[in-house]
């Protein structure tokens, strides 16, 4: 149900009333929907902006999380709406449809299918597609991603989890991520590089569960080193982490300088690349930043355009957010999401696409949150 009346009758034109279908668990099972099979978007207009992201915010709210989802899709729906406001619907009780507090399920050591913590000697981890390649879409796909995603809405380090009748805190997980980074090895640290550097600093030094000595400004200029294009989601995640440690760097004091001015550099080199592959149609390049490209896959392009818009509205200065190409994009991915309101589309994009709506909401609307971190006012 939309929150207020008033709300509703203005968003009449441009969504239908009614219960939208639940996320899909896996990406791979394409429903195809192509933006010629819908009607034409709707024109840009700016003063309009505001409420269209919040009725595209609201949508996704309103989508229904299943305790017999995938662990992927349900901590990818925490992600999209947050810690205290992401419900899970009992779907094993039809009649009540009773709901549940997502992190307050997971943390009480509630069965999700994928869902799997291991104590270590180090600390807590989660089982992921690294191991278990048949889990894919399944379990956690990406080393720390679930922590990560968790430390970006202020998941506090004491907050209590329950693993196989012990009993065990986030710093667990965050213990464990510092012990298994590594430069030496084939690793994916970009969503290390968000806890890491949230709960330690970016000054900090450690040794890792191998023996190796690390400085935070290593594990920086590994990701700064890897390649954007070939990583997961076109690059956004690395382009994420790599800036929410910079943000982080330059809140606590630190320069823009050595691998740190690498970092600046990375950060206007991509965001250029986004405004100049930008569509006619305001959405960003279904190719994310090797070229311009503007396949019609309505899912496909929330999920480009989604990736993108999280780390731009993360990534740009207040100014930034408000220039008109930038609106223009929001605006698309907003609009699209309405436009598939009737249509189940994969958590992974559909959850990301609404955090980069949210954060952007926040930073031009609203109060962001102080866990979050944001590129220093000037």
């Amino acid at each position: 149900m939309r929150r207020c009346l008033g709300l509703l009758v203005v968003l009449l034109s441009l969504t239908s009333v009614g219960c939208p279908p639940t996320p899909k668990d896996d990406p791979s099972k394409k429903d195809n929907v192509q933006v010629g099979d819908k009607k034409p978007p709707e024109p840009f207009e700016p003063d309009r902006l505001k409420t269209r992201v919040e009725a595209a915010l609201q949508d996704v709210r309103d989508r229904d999380l299943l305790t017999t989802h995938a662990f992927w899709t349900v901590f990818h729906g925490i992600l999209g709406t947050g810690l205290e406001k992401t419900m899970l619907t009992d779907s094993t009780d039809p009649k009540t449809k009773k709901k549940v507090n997502a992190i307050d399920y997971i943390c009480d050591g509630g069965e999700i299918r994928g869902l799997q913590f291991l104590p270590t000697k180090d600390g807590l981890d989660v089982v992921d597609t690294r191991t278990r390649p048949d889990l894919q879409f399944v379990a956690q796909g990406h080393q720390d991603q679930f922590i990560a995603e968790m430390t970006q809405w202020g998941m506090p380090k004491t907050r209590k989890f329950k693993v196989a009748n012990r009993n065990f805190t986030f710093e667990d997980f965050i213990k464990q991520s510092k012990a298994r980074a590594s430069v030496t090895k084939n690793q994916e640290l970009s969503w290390a590089i968000i806890v890491i550097a949230q709960f330690y600093g970016t000054e900090y030094s450690w040794t890792n569960s191998a023996g190796e000595k690390l400085h935070m400004r290593d594990v920086v200029k590994y990701e700064l080193d890897a390649s954007i294009n070939e990583a997961a989601c076109g690059g956004t995640h690395r382009l994420f982490g790599l800036t929410w440690a910079y943000h982080l760097h330059l809140k606590y004091g630190g320069k823009s300088e050595g691998v740190w001015k690498n970092v600046e550099a990375k950060i206007a080199q991509y965001k250029k690349l986004a405004r100049d592959l930008q569509n006619p149609d305001g959405m960003l390049s279904t190719a994310y930043f090797k070229s311009k490209e503007n396949q019609p896959n309505a899912e496909l392009r929330i999920s480009t355009t989604g990736h993108i818009v999280e780390w731009l509205a993360l990534a740009m200065t207040d100014d930034e957010l408000k220039a008109p190409w930038m609106q223009r994009a929001v605006h698309a991915l907003a609009m699209q999401l309405l436009d598939l309101k009737d249509d189940a589309i994969d958590g992974g994009a559909l959850y990301h696409a609404a955090h980069g709506l949210h954060i952007y909401h926040e930073r031009v609307w609203g109060t962001p949150a102080p866990f979050l971190a944001l590129p220093p006012k000037k």
